[in-house]
Formats: structure tokens, sequence, C-alpha cells
């Protein structure tokens, strides 16, 4: 018993980080009609940020907050550069040049990172809570909890920003007709960029929260975790937040289960069948229909 509900934790756990992910994606698509796989690296910049402003000496209480602050600023570099030149109107000019420049920026950072600190993981800087915590009578493992609680914080947090702030009410408004947003006084340019740093926000939360689960961090990881974050985006329906935090926690769960009765070898089997089901059965995604489907 004790097990079983061990594992539905760490898939909750995992599955919460995907959620992130996978609205970061979200969020980036449906205001700018983009998929930006760029930022499966704001996954990678975070950990590896937080471990060398660590190793030059700043406290850990410093540099996990400067480590976001470098996440974001990374975002919004990539925008800039690498996905403004593609824009006329506030929509890309071509989705597949926009495509494969966020792509070439994607490889472009992960290999430039792994050159400059080697391809080796290497442990995570922040020691984290051993042993198991027991929980009404539940043995759970700490950061398992720790995790839970800051995706439960965050997505509170996004909800909140996106339904009740002036931002959140712009940036749907871009999202569903961005001539109509301008000509109604919104700043359709700012709203995309603050759009873009708030889904690196997300990315570089969940990239330490993978950091500290699997006690490690590689210039590598971008596209490991993140791969998992756009197959739950895809599982949910690309323009639906709340599909996509349904998606990855249902990725959560079923990676838990695989490796815990079947095999850690089948667990990317499980999740890449998942998407080629869903992309033959119901394309347009799993909870499209439950939660409306609709843009940020």
């Amino acid at each position: 018993m004790d097990f079983g509900i061990q594992q539905i934790v760490s898939g909750l756990a995992i599955g919460g980080s995907y959620s992130l992910v996978a609205l970061g994606f979200v969020l980036t698509f449906g205001v700018l009609n983009i998929l930006n796989i760029a930022h499966v690296q704001t996954i990678m910049i975070a950990p590896i940020a937080l471990a060398l402003l660590i190793a030059g000496g700043l406290a850990p209480g410093l540099a996990m907050p400067l480590s976001l602050v470098i996440t974001v600023a990374f975002g919004g570099v990539v925008f800039v550069v690498g996905l403004r030149p593609f824009l006329a109107h506030f929509r890309p000019t071509s989705n597949l040049a926009s495509f494969i420049a966020s792509f070439g920026i994607s490889l472009f950072v992960e290999n430039l990172v792994g050159a400059q600190l080697g391809s080796d993981p290497r442990s995570f800087p922040i020691p984290m809570p051993e042993g198991l915590w027991r929980i009404g009578g539940i043995e759970v493992v700490p950061i398992d909890c720790i995790t839970l609680a800051v995706v439960v914080i965050v997505l509170v947090a996004l909800a909140l920003v996106v339904n009740r702030t002036n931002f959140g009410r712009a940036m749907r408004a871009v999202a569903e007709n961005a001539d109509v947003a301008a000509a109604q006084g919104i700043s359709v340019e700012r709203t995309i960029l603050l759009t873009v740093l708030s889904a690196s926000l997300l990315g570089g939360i969940s990239g330490l929260l993978f950091a500290a689960e699997s006690y490690s961090e590689s210039p590598f990881m971008g596209f490991d975790y993140g791969l998992k974050g756009l197959v739950a985006m895809i599982v949910g329906g690309v323009t639906s937040p709340a599909g996509a935090v349904l998606a990855g926690l249902l990725l959560g769960l079923a990676e838990a289960a695989t490796e815990a009765y079947l095999s850690s070898t089948f667990r990317d089997v499980i999740t890449f069948g998942l998407l080629f089901a869903v992309l033959i059965l119901r394309p347009q995604g799993l909870f499209v229909g439950t939660t409306k489907g609709v843009r940020p």
C-alpha cells in the first residue's frame, strides 16, 4: 500500500514539473503562434547557472533566485534575437522559419554550454533531505513533497496572474486577436515579451525541480525533459493550459507506474507511445473538450 502511494506521489511530482514545461510551450504558442523549441533550454540554464553561482561563492538562498533571473533573461534574448525578426504585425511571417530558428538556437546553446562545462552530469549543488517523511502514517520521499508543493504554488500563482491581472487580460486578448488588442490600446509587443519571459520562468523553475529530483544537472538535460513537456502540451491540447497540466500529471503517473511495475527502460516507450496514440485517435488533444481548450 505504502509503495503504491509513494509511486503516485512521485508520479504527480515529476508530472507536475512536466506540466510547468508544457505551460511554457502553451503560453508562447497561444500568444505568438510559434513553437519555440529553444524553450527547452530554460530547463538547463537555471540549474547550470545555480551550480556556477554557488561554485563562485554565492549563498544558495541568493543563487537560486538569481539563477531564475538569468533564465528569464536568456528567454528574453532568445525572443529578441531569434524569434522577433520573424514576426510581422505580431504574427510569424513563417512558422517553419521561426521553428527552425528556435531549434537552431537550442542546439547552439546546448552544445556551447556542453563544450565549456563538459557533458558529464554533475551533482545538484544544494543538498536535498534524505530518508523518508512520514505523513499521516504514509512514508514519502521528501523531494517529491517539496516538488509537489512548489508546483501547486506556481500553478495557483499563474492562474491568478492570467485571470485576475491586467497582464493576464492583455495576454488573453493578444492570443485571441492581436490587431483588435492593439486597437484597444494594449501594448502587444510588450505583452508578447512578458509572455515569453513568464514561460522562461516556468521553464527555469521546472529545471531546478528536475535537477533536485534527479540529484544531478547536465548541459544536455534540456531536451531530455523538454521533450516530455512538449508531449504533455500535445497530448493535453496545444492551446489548453488546463489540458497541459492534466496531461503532464498523467504522463508523470504513467512513467512512475512503468518504472515501478515494468522497467525504467520502458519509460520513454510509454511516453511516446501515448503521444502516437493521441495523434492517431484524438489529434486535438485528450482534454480539449473537457477544459474548453481555449488560448491562455
